[in-house]
């Protein structure tokens, strides 16, 4: 009799498809044998077996284990006896011995009776790759902790990524676990931007990135210019609403004019005139604006319909943003009269001109614009793209959520759109130089509730982002609320713990078929625990991935001051600093 290999696990009893159906031998102890000193964990969902066929190896994960009397209706077809320790294993495909090179799909299938055994460390190294000068090491296999995880970094960055995981999972340290890999990896000049809307990723990037905050000042200062905007955007940032229609269209017209009348003076740009609209992304005054329309809000005349006899008594000044003020209008049709256009806009000059003193928006007042010199969105993408650092961090925290909501819009139609038209022999961001764009809390920026403009462009560079040298990675903690276009363009699936079950039924549905019993299992994925599925990598896997060194600032509020001696609070900062940024967002 030919003695049992210490390898072999039991024998297979059922072949459906890819599903291979293994009974356990009786006399191996439990299901995590030890082998060489070490614990395998052949029990786990997601470990690796190989059945030998030949001079091959077939590769299969496992996805379901139990005992035949205790299984129901999981038993398969009645192969495996009563009181049989069973295992499913989906094939994945097949390692040639001889070359020890690795191929998904399979060009034979098992036979029954055939032996079943655990895979090595050594044996599994072909299936996945070192880290190298075109990967990135993520972490380590789940059920096999000194087997090392790298990614195809090219894949991984211009076919888009989904890192979605429920709070607490470890999404934002395996995100920054991932950027400092890049750093670390020897892509020194790379080209990442990650939009960071509640300030968590400074800390863990700081040494490697440029980060630039709403909140900062001078060179830490981050600047999106309003007038890259188009005009009904530009009204909503500063008022929080769009208001009437009236409003609004004396607005746009207002904005044309003045976008007209800087390109016929600013001595950078050469455009026709004729094609200059309000949503052209050229500079203009918009104080110059807010003073036209407050004062037409404002004016009484002395001579009815004659613009000329203003009752004016203060001409007010624009750069201040002091209104005019002018005499109060008669009563019964006695001058002065009221103007053409007399509180016609409510409040909405003064809600514009709130806004334009709010401290938390003065980021899209930056930098301030002249006529003569460099066209400064120049350096303004230049910073949003790190400098002379490999990373940049567009710090959001602080900002309304709609002015951030604008701001990002105006961040990711630019990046494409430079990329879009980057020139064949280079020059610039786009498929000669690649950037990355990780959006945090992506969706909030790809659903039905966001602005316009911001969802219109994060599709966009998921639908054609590849095409131009643009990658994107949405990070989410409800992956039920992406497009399924947008994550269906991602071609990388990292998965963390997920306790939502329409959460965990979107994820299903974006594994392979073969491997969906590892959906099963995202409810108990530890922290920093993920299922990687994707073209970065070569088969689906279950993985602890590696923790950034430093942390994210991404870690629960301590409870340490509850400890404390005695209980002392002080609002008198945070009031004032609320009372100072105050923008009148209540409703006309």
């Amino acid at each position: 009799m030919t003695e049992r290999a210490p390898t072999c696990i039991g024998r297979v009893r059922h072949v459906l498809g890819s599903t291979i159906t293994v009974a356990l031998d009786d006399d191996m102890a439990g299901v995590a044998p030890i082998y060489r000193g070490q614990v395998l964990s052949i029990g786990q969902i997601g470990s690796l077996v190989r059945i030998p066929q030949g001079l091959v190896d077939l590769i299969a994960s496992v996805s379901l284990l139990g005992i035949a009397e205790l299984s129901g209706d999981l038993e398969p077809s009645g192969t495996v006896q009563r009181d049989e320790r069973w295992l499913q294993v989906q094939l994945l495909g097949e390692i040639d011995r001889a070359t020890s090179r690795f191929q998904r799909g399979v060009a034979s299938y098992p036979a029954l009776d055939d032996e079943v055994h655990f895979a090595t460390i050594d044996q599994l190294s072909p299936i996945f790759p070192k880290e190298s000068v075109d990967r990135i090491g993520i972490g380590f296999l789940s059920a096999a902790e000194g087997l090392p995880i790298s990614l195809d970094a090219s894949r991984l960055v211009v076919r888009h990524a989904a890192i979605v995981g429920s709070t607490g999972s470890g999404k934002t340290s395996s995100v920054a676990s991932l950027l400092q890999s890049f750093v670390t990896g020897g892509w020194r000049t790379a080209n990442i931007v990650v939009v960071d809307p509640h300030g968590e990723y400074a800390r863990a990037l700081g040494s490697h990135a440029h980060v630039l905050s709403v909140l900062g000042d001078g060179k830490q200062s981050l600047k999106v210019p309003f007038w890259a905007l188009p005009a009904h955007d530009i009204i909503k940032i500063f008022t929080g609403t769009s208001g009437s229609g009236t409003f609004l269209s004396r607005f746009t017209q207002l904005v044309g004019i003045h976008r007209r009348n800087f390109v016929s003076e600013a001595s950078w740009l050469d455009l026709d005139l004729n094609a200059v609209t309000p949503d052209t992304p050229v500079p203009f005054d918009i104080k110059k604006v807010w003073y036209e329309l407050d004062t037409e809000n404002r004016e009484t005349q002395a001579v009815k319909g004659d613009s000329d006899t203003r009752a004016i008594l203060d001409i007010g000044d624009s750069q201040s943003l002091r209104s005019a003020t002018f005499q109060q209008y008669g009563a019964s049709s006695r001058p002065p009269h009221k103007g053409p256009f007399f509180d016609v806009y409510g409040s909405m000059p003064d809600r514009l001109r709130l806004g334009l003193v709010d401290p938390r928006l003065q980021f899209f007042l930056r930098p301030p614009v002249a006529l003569d010199g460099q066209d400064p969105l120049e350096a303004v993408v230049s910073e949003w793209l790190g400098g002379d650092r490999p990373i940049s961090v567009l710090d959001f925290a602080g900002v309304p959520p709609e002015a951030a909501d604008a701001a990002i819009g105006v961040v990711l139609n630019l990046l494409f759109e430079l990329a879009l038209r980057a020139p064949a022999g280079g020059g610039g961001i786009g498929r000669l130089c690649p950037a990355l764009i990780v959006l945090e809390e992506a969706h909030k920026y790809l659903g039905k509730n966001a602005a316009e403009l911001t969802r219109e462009s994060a599709n966009r560079i998921a639908r054609e982002g590849r095409k131009y040298g643009v990658g994107l990675w949405l990070v989410s903690q409800r992956p039920t609320e992406l497009p399924d276009t947008a994550l269906a363009q991602c071609g990388t699936l990292i998965a963390l713990r997920l306790t939502n079950s329409s959460d965990q039924g979107t994820v299903k549905a974006a594994l392979p078929d073969n491997v969906v019993g590892l959906s099963s299992v995202l409810p108990s994925l530890r922290t920093g625990e993920a299922i990687v599925s994707g073209e970065s990598t070569i088969i689906p896997c279950r993985v602890i991935l590696n923790k950034p060194n430093p942390l994210p600032l991404a870690e629960d509020p301590s409870l340490d001051s509850w400890r404390g001696v005695e209980k002392s609070l002080s609002f008198k900062s945070a009031l004032a600093a609320w009372r100072g940024i105050y923008n009148g967002e209540e409703n006309d």
